[in-house]
């Protein structure tokens, strides 16, 4: 390798030498034709004038010859984009485009009863009540939006052990879909204990339809917070922060007006179940996740 890199910076400065460019001015039979022996002369004299080859390789700042030779091991890198995320996310805007497309009805009715400000005694709302599997479609819909939408706000605030570990994902859609499974059915039986059923469903009507409006109202900004830059995401966690407040709160709001007409319920005791039926599970929910998954 060392003998390769001398002959090749003399050929370098021999060339140099003939050309006049880099060196000073050699005799003029150097710049003649040379056959091997010429060469071999030209080769002498210019080491008798500059010093021999080593001493150039030595002094030369650019090349490191007496140092010994180095390996570097070459990793590949493997680059981790978005493209499960992706994918994942154009399944679900798929997903809510097929059952808007075979049940347009039902989807249009959900608006247009979630904007009538009076649900009792509403066509509207007894088709609804009567539609179960469509109904059971968009709640599945609201679960998988919602576990979405709660994996990728841990995701930002770098709540997660393994930002990329989609084991996460799966276990946010898991802990919603068994709150409102449990909600579901400690309320029927509440309703059967107390011999309210028609209350009881009507409350459960009112909880799950805000959930379906939840779940399609999500599908922007779980494609902002996805894929925005970073300086758009405060703001829109901001906004999406607020737009569920205001639901959740007409939610409670709607159904203390059902509620207060068929039971005479107290504000008071109804602030109380809200509290403990629906503020403290999710709490707890989120210090056991806390503590034994994130």
């Amino acid at each position: 390798m060392k003998s390769q890199l001398k002959k090749f910076l003399l050929s370098i400065i021999f060339f140099l030498a003939i050309s006049n460019a880099a060196i000073p001015q050699l005799p003029d039979t150097l710049q003649q034709r040379f056959d091997s022996t010429r060469l071999a002369d030209s080769i002498a004299l210019i080491e008798n004038r500059w010093g021999t080859t080593d001493n150039l390789l030595k002094q030369h700042k650019y090349i490191n010859a007496d140092s010994p030779p180095l390996s570097f091991g070459i990793k590949e890198k493997t680059k981790r984009g978005k493209e499960f995320l992706f994918y994942l996310l154009g399944f679900v805007v798929l997903l809510i485009a097929v059952f808007k497309a075979f049940y347009s009805q039902y989807f249009n009715n959900i608006f247009r009863v979630f904007f009538n400000t009076s649900l009792r005694q509403n066509q509207l709302t007894d088709l609804l009540l009567q539609a179960k599997l469509p109904s059971l479609i968009f709640n599945t819909f609201f679960v998988i939006s919602a576990g979405l939408y709660t994996w990728l706000i841990f995701r930002y605030y770098k709540l997660l052990k393994e930002p990329d570990n989609y084991l996460y994902l799966l276990t946010a859609v898991l802990c919603i879909a068994g709150i409102y499974f449990g909600k579901y059915i400690a309320l029927k039986i509440m309703g059967w204990i107390s011999g309210m059923m028609t209350a009881a469903d009507q409350y459960i009507f009112v909880i799950f339809l805000i959930n379906k409006i939840i779940g399609i109202i999500l599908i922007p900004f779980i494609i902002l917070l996805a894929f925005a830059p970073a300086v758009w995401l405060t703001p829109v966690i901001l906004i999406s922060i607020i737009l569920l407040g205001i639901l959740f709160l007409l939610r409670y709001l709607r159904s203390y007006g059902l509620l207060q007409n068929q039971i005479k319920i107290n504000a008071f005791h109804f602030l109380l179940y809200i509290i403990g039926m629906e503020v403290v599970p999710i709490l707890l929910i989120y210090k056991v996740v806390r503590a034994y998954l994130l």
